[in-house]
């Protein structure tokens, strides 16, 4: 009885040797390709199988505004769904962003606020393009204004290029 139960057994080990492998393969390919330049973090997710990874950009900003106001927010470009968002704390009630010179958008909702997917693909062309975003976060707590170098961007777009991964086009 203990040797067939033996024999069972090393036969169980035998054919989940090789599925364990195969699993331990995908978790060593399946990784998350991240840079940080400037107050911009690039990440791409490379589980997936297509040319066009889910790779999104995150720019951080915060401060201390001169009513007292802390904060701390992020604009997040979603790439591959050509969405942007900003979100952070306090909750902002809407958002207005201008790159350079171009014509501001706006954005309303909380407790974080996605712009209109037409929006979203001007600005993240324009990222690309500019040199500086101009940030405006209205919350509970009053409105806050806030600019970023777009460099950091540019660089995360230039990495997501360099590694073989779709980009939006301009």
């Amino acid at each position: 009885m203990f040797r067939s139960a033996l024999r069972c057994w090393s036969g169980i080990m035998m054919l989940s040797a090789p599925l364990l492998c195969v699993c331990l393969q995908a978790v060593a390919i399946a990784e998350v390709v991240r840079l940080q330049a400037d107050d911009w973090v690039t990440e791409c997710d490379t589980a997936h199988k297509t040319s066009n990874d889910d790779c999104s950009i995150i720019g951080v900003f915060r401060d201390r505004s001169r009513q007292g106001i802390a904060a701390s927010f992020s604009l997040l470009a979603d790439l591959r769904n050509k969405q942007l968002a900003v979100v952070g704390d306090p909750p902002p009630t809407s958002s207005r962003l201008q790159v350079d010179k171009n014509a501001p958008v706006q954005c309303n909702g909380a407790p974080y606020c996605i712009f209109s997917g037409s929006d979203a693909e001007i600005i993240i062309r324009q990222l690309q393009t500019g040199s500086l975003i101009f940030i405006d976060v209205f919350t509970a707590k009053g409105p806050l204004k806030f600019s970023l170098s777009t460099k950091g961007y540019r660089a995360g777009i230039a990495k997501i290029q360099a590694q073989g991964y779709a980009v939006p086009k301009n």
